[in-house]
């Protein structure tokens, strides 16, 4: 299946990627599905354990009268208590959703629901939400600054490191069929592009250009060694610059941000360097 238009033309921006002090439209509808589906829906079977967490969410967290609480429904009508959650969910500021996500995950501790956020980090995962939940906790696992770096890369990059960059990214937003192997070339093959255009050497391996930048004093050799490592990482990770080889073991999520962070990291230093 061929990859939506916003992604082969270059129109996909890094916060709809990673997802980082805010939850689109589509994601927030993705975890009110999880929560409900994983949750809400099992009142019948539960001896009331679901109807009484969201009771609590009603009084404890949404702060409403303990003596107007509205009937449950397992589907969503007005007023009921299963909208509420909902309504929250789909309206409420991005860090309010978050909270109520912890709240709810801390209710179900001791029920037969307490799988509840193995559930929700996998929707994390799937949706590009920059955070993950770790003991009843929602922390981040991608940060301001690694979002900024990754535009800057893009933003100031060479013509066509900038397009390797894009394509890195474009990979990784694909929520059905992401391909980290790919991203993770296209994001090296940036750097590769970029030393081309600073050494001059436009037949030169990623080493022989790093040399050259080196005796023009733009860097330092221990970072030199640093990036050529994982340069060598690259080549020696699954095959990910090579052929495939069997039994190689398929590039993560993680693996193919961190390479995204990092590259566009050296990228922006390579090019202030120039400038110096």
């Amino acid at each position: 299946m061929a990859r939506p238009f916003s992604q082969r033309y270059g129109h996909v921006k890094v916060e709809e990627v990673i997802q980082l002090e805010s939850i689109s439209k589509d994601s927030r509808m993705v975890i009110w599905n999880c929560i409900h589906e994983e949750l809400l829906r099992y009142k019948s079977q539960s001896n009331d354990a679901v109807e009484n967490i969201v009771r609590s969410v009603w009084i404890n967290f949404l702060k409403n009268d303990s003596s107007k609480v509205p009937i449950y429904r397992s589907t969503v009508g007005a007023p009921d208590l299963v909208g509420e959650v909902k309504r929250a969910i789909i309206s409420a500021p991005w860090y309010h959703v978050y909270d109520l996500i912890e709240f709810i995950v801390n209710e179900t501790q001791g029920t037969s629901f307490d799988d509840l956020s193995i559930y929700l980090n996998s929707v994390f995962k799937s949706e590009g939400l920059a955070y993950s939940i770790i003991e009843g906790m929602v922390v981040p696992v991608s940060t301001p600054v690694e979002v900024e770096s990754i535009q800057e890369g893009i933003d100031t990059g060479s013509d066509s490191s900038r397009k390797h960059f894009e394509c890195a990214l474009e990979l990784l937003s694909n929520r059905e069929q992401p391909d980290f192997r790919n991203s993770i070339k296209e994001s090296i093959s940036a750097i590769e592009s970029l030393c081309k255009k600073i050494s001059g050497n436009d037949k030169g391996t990623l080493g022989d250009c790093l040399k050259t930048i080196e005796d023009k004093g733009h860097i330092h050799p221990a970072m030199k060694r640093a990036f050529q490592q994982l340069y060598g990482y690259t080549s020696d990770q699954g095959g990910i610059r090579h052929a495939l080889m069997d039994g190689s073991e398929e590039p993560t999520l993680e693996e193919a941000r961190y390479m995204l962070v990092i590259c566009s990291a050296f990228s922006n230093y390579l090019i202030s360097k120039m400038s110096d």
